[in-house]
């Protein structure tokens, strides 16, 4: 079996590196795991956040769970969760050519010396 290494070597300067192609399934559940954890974690420490602040009376108890915001402030969460979601569901179907562009004389040093590279 090869050895995976999904860090790049250098700059992309064809199409995108296909990082995922052989992952086993249980890698993908595992790092949806792992995330799935410290979202959890990123809940109790705002849970605890949340009490430590009625605790000493600086936020009324259920403040957070009874706020409501103003129209600009749903306006604004509103445009926040769509630009959010867009750039999260926009990797599911982005094209795999890179965006920037690399000066061809760039390239051809980086081919030429690709050699010289420790493996």
């Amino acid at each position: 079996m090869s050895e995976r290494n999904a860090a790049l070597q250098g700059p992309v300067t064809d199409v995108e590196p296909d990082f995922l192609a052989a992952l086993p399934m249980d890698n993908a559940v595992g790092a949806i795991v792992a995330l799935t954890a410290e979202v959890y974690v990123l809940r109790e420490r705002l849970a605890t956040l949340e009490a430590e602040l009625t605790g000493r009376q600086v936020l009324p108890a259920e403040a957070v769970e009874r706020h409501r915001d103003t129209p600009a402030e749903a306006e604004a969460r509103a445009a926040d969760l769509a630009a959010f979601t867009a750039r999260v569901l926009a990797e599911l179907t982005r094209n795999r050519v890179p965006v920037s562009r690399i000066h061809p004389e760039v390239v051809k040093y980086l081919n030429r010396s690709a050699g010289d590279r420790p493996s």
